[in-house]
């Protein structure tokens, strides 16, 4: 239960965010702006690739996942109708749906490693709340 009330806040932290992200998409006046904000799913296999030893065979299976899940992000971002609350259920939606994709791809170490970023990603996002919910801003 802790754990899905943790993963559910979390995803509402990286909600607040997605608008942010739209609008910098919406406002950038060239395309190097954009490449700055977000990794391109090559990249992000590639990181998956050193953390996980990914075959090759096994990144070319992921990227396109990768590929789509940014795509889905990027319209539910720039989509301005419906509520907050609808928004990230959608979100956790799609990346429920594409790490039980990533998943099927992986070896049993690769997805208990996969398992290990995941939790690692969601402690950053409890640290970065508790920041900002501090007042801190020096980061």
């Amino acid at each position: 239960m802790y754990k899905q009330v943790l993963f559910i806040a979390s995803l509402l932290a990286l909600f607040v965010v997605l608008p942010q992200t739209a609008r910098a998409f919406q406002d950038s006046p060239s395309g190097q702006d954009q490449a700055r904000q977000l990794p391109t799913p090559e990249e992000v296999v590639a990181k998956l690739g050193d953390k996980l030893s990914l075959s090759d065979d096994q990144k070319a299976k992921i990227t396109p996942i990768i590929a789509d899940r940014q795509q889905q992000m990027k319209a539910l971002a720039a989509d301005q109708s419906g509520r907050r609350f609808q928004k990230a259920r959608k979100m956790k939606s799609i990346y429920k749906e594409s790490d039980e994709k990533i998943k099927a791809i992986l070896n049993d170490d690769q997805k208990k490693k996969y398992e290990e970023l995941e939790q690692e990603k969601r402690e950053e996002m409890k640290d970065r709340r508790k920041q900002h919910s501090n007042g801190d801003s020096s980061q």
